[in-house]
């Protein structure tokens, strides 16, 4: 009896152990604060530094169970780490490298002496204590560097220097200087302007570890090798000496520096017209006449801007005139100017005040400022108003095609009295032209609306694929003495165009776009690798990761999978409605697909969706696939974990999976699958989507992500 008693509470206790590790194992990623733990050195190691192997790379190493932490590599003499405490930034990394005279320098700082050995003790400090600790403190033993004492040593400059000469203080001085522990009578400083000191500089020094130049020194040195002023060149540094022969002396290293020559006087700006306390009268019979600013200037390489400005009311413009020495503005465009900055009326005259501002005040310099008086175009009685004469009528629709961008769907004419103005069409969803966009036409008084400006128009707006009643009317691109056209209206539907997503400015992205139903869809699978506005992936779970070792080879094709909380970003907002509309990875305007979009495509392409939505490559059964919706769904398998090397059935046997932002439960998050071996459907699961604790680091769920065009 008692043995079946204690049996059974074995039995118990082997339970409850099992149970434990199971939950250690399985618990979710803690993604607060995280210990810190030391690897490497271990405790009481030993080194001993060779200062003849300067480039031999010393290892420190940490760990933590979470990712992209700052830390800092301490130092000190002392286990509490309050004598000669030395830093050293360490990034985010956790394998940190120092060379051989890297850790002799820090030891230096730390006031041991050369050849000496000495317990330090090292830890981690983290700079963001919100994100971690370390309490693990280790000493290591080191014996620094034991120099010879018949080493040149280079002091200063220091490598890579870049000296610039003070033309306002000639006199200044550069010292070079150089330690040696060995007494030496001859030193000689060696200069030259090539690496292999061809026609080398030599100054002999006697005993003095240092030797002082002039600004004004190494200015005419430039100068007599043909530097120009201002221009910079490499100049390479050495010190000898002999010694005796009981003790010879080992030279120094060669060390390189570079030089840049006195900048020469600047180019003075001189200002020519307007001529100065003249009076520029603006006439709107010469509307279209040029109103120009113009300088001199005896200099290159530079350019200039124009300030116009009233002293009167603390207002300036700016115009960029490039590297011309003259502006030009039509007086149409002057007059507006002083209607809408200056807060001139009609008829009105003011003192103007303008300067030019070169960019380079080494090259060129404006000492002066310029006054001149200018008056408004005289008052007219009313604007001329722009007439429509030819016109497509009120709400005809336009469904329009990416194929035929130039072909014109109708041709809009107008006339107007008003000469030298340029026209536009201004446009908005709103019937009281409210959040308006601007587009410049010509001169000329017709237009034609193409496929290609009607899109454009509707893409400023905020609209593209989509349906939307576009407003609209012809206006001038300033508003002097026209009045604008009367407001119509046209029903436009947007080109099922490709979308570029320019999340990338150097390498923007070009994906199909698709109409299922009411949605449009994109065509292939995401490929962004940060989010639209540049902002990188999360570092509380891992960031996107590509694979072309199955059925798909093609980075292209097969895109980025995600973590859940990565695809989401905002992960933190989903909930478990079918249609929560959550941007996260997608571009601008787009979302991830939810719930309730695949729903709809399911239903609008029923029954057997699945054949519609596969691609006609890559899957092993093609029997009835058709692709017909254009939606390229392509075998890429699933990433059961984020840290292992390949996703489950990537083959052409395999499957496709891909997040919606509906939650399942806690801890789940629905996806949707296309098997290869079931061909009719496409099937919604919920699946672990945070990460959990496993014996080789994080892991999680990582699948492609299709984004769908946001309705508004």
């Amino acid at each position: 009896m008692n043995k079946m008693i204690r049996n059974a509470i074995l039995a118990v206790t082997g339970i409850l152990i099992v149970l434990v590790s199971c939950n250690t194992e399985n618990d979710f990623y803690e993604v607060g604060r995280q210990p810190v733990f030391l690897k490497y050195p271990s405790k009481d190691t030993t080194w001993v530094l060779n200062y003849q192997k300067p480039d031999s790379l010393y290892r420190f190493s940490w760990e933590s169970k979470r990712n992209y932490i700052e830390y800092n590599l301490i130092f000190s003499l002392s286990e509490d780490m309050s004598t000669q405490k030395v830093e050293v930034g360490a990034g985010i990394k956790t394998d940190f490298y120092l060379t051989t005279m890297q850790v002799d320098s820090i030891l230096s700082s730390m006031n041991i002496g050369i050849g000496e050995q000495h317990t330090i003790y090292w830890s981690i400090d983290v700079v963001d204590p919100e994100a971690g600790w370390c309490d693990e403190i280790r000493k290591l033993t080191i014996t620094r560097c034991d120099l010879p004492t018949n080493v040149i040593m280079l002091d200063s400059p220091s490598s890579l220097a870049e000296l610039t000469l003070d033309k306002a203080n000639p006199e200044n001085l550069i010292t070079f200087s150089w330690t040696c522990q060995t007494e030496v009578k001859d030193y000689v400083l060696e200069m030259s302007f090539d690496s292999n000191f061809d026609n080398v500089i030599q100054i002999e020094n006697g005993s003095e570890k240092s030797h002082e130049f002039s600004n004004k020194y190494f200015d005419d040195m430039l100068k007599n090798h043909g530097v120009a002023l201002g221009q910079s060149i490499p100049l390479y540094w050495r010190v000898k000496g002999t010694g005796n022969l009981n003790n010879p002396i080992e030279n120094s290293a060669e060390r390189e520096i570079s030089i840049r020559r006195f900048a020469r006087d600047p180019a003075q700006v001189t200002l020519a017209t307007p001529a100065e306390g003249s009076t520029v009268l603006l006439a709107l019979e010469s509307a279209s006449d040029m109103f120009q600013f113009k300088w001199s200037c005896d200099t290159t390489g530079v350019t200039y801007k124009v300030k116009l400005y009233d002293k009167e009311l603390n207002v300036s413009v700016e115009f960029d005139a490039g590297s011309n020495k003259a502006y030009s503005i039509s007086q149409i465009d002057f007059d507006q100017l002083l209607e809408q900055k200056f807060e001139m009326v009609a008829s009105q005259k003011k003192k103007m005040y303008w300067e030019v501002i070169p960019n380079d005040p080494l090259r060129a310099v404006s000492k002066h400022t310029g006054t001149f008086t200018v008056r408004r175009f005289l008052a007219v009685t009313a604007a001329p108003k722009i007439k429509l004469t030819a016109l497509p009528t009120d709400a005809t629709a336009y469904t329009l095609n990416v194929s035929t961008p130039t072909a014109n769907l109708a041709t809009v004419n107008w006339d107007c009295s008003a000469t030298g103005v340029t026209y536009a069409i201004e446009y908005s969803l709103n019937a009281d032209m409210t959040h308006s966009k601007v587009k410049e036409l010509t001169t000329n008084k017709t237009v034609g609306f193409t496929h290609s400006l009607l899109d454009d128009m509707l893409s400023d707006l905020g609209a593209s694929y989509w349906t939307k009643t576009v407003y609209w009317r012809i206006v001038t691109t300033v508003a002097v003495m026209t009045e604008p056209s009367d407001i119509h209206n046209m029903k436009l539907t947007g080109m099922i165009k490709p979308l570029v997503d320019k999340r990338d400015a150097s390498f923007p992205q070009t994906y199909p776009v698709t109409k299922i139903g009411n949605n449009f869809w994109m065509g292939a699978n995401l490929r962004a690798t940060k989010y639209s506005d540049g902002t990188a992936f999360t570092t509380v779970d891992l960031a996107s990761k590509t694979y072309t070792g199955g059925a798909v080879t093609d980075a292209n094709v097969i895109g980025q999978y995600y973590t859940w909380p990565t695809a989401l970003r905002t992960w933190q907002s989903a909930g478990s409605s079918e249609n929560s509309i959550i941007q996260g990875v997608c571009p601008d305007g787009w979302h991830v697909s939810t719930l309730s979009d695949w729903n709809a495509l399911i239903s609008t392409l029923s029954p057997n969706p699945a054949k519609k939505v596969k691609s006609t490559q890559y899957w092993n059964n093609q029997w009835e696939v058709t692709n017909s919706s254009g939606l390229n769904l392509v075998p890429g398998g699933v990433f059961w974990h984020g840290n292992v090397g390949a996703p489950d059935n990537a083959d052409s046997g395999g499957k496709s999976g891909y997040w919606t932002t509906t939650v399942g439960s806690s801890t789940t998050a629905y996806m949707v699958e296309i098997f290869d071996w079931n061909s009719n459907d496409i099937v919604p699961w919920h699946y672990l989507s945070r990460p959990w604790s496993e014996g080789d680091g994080t892991a999680s769920k990582m699948v492609n992500v299709r984004c769908v065009r946001n309705m508004n």
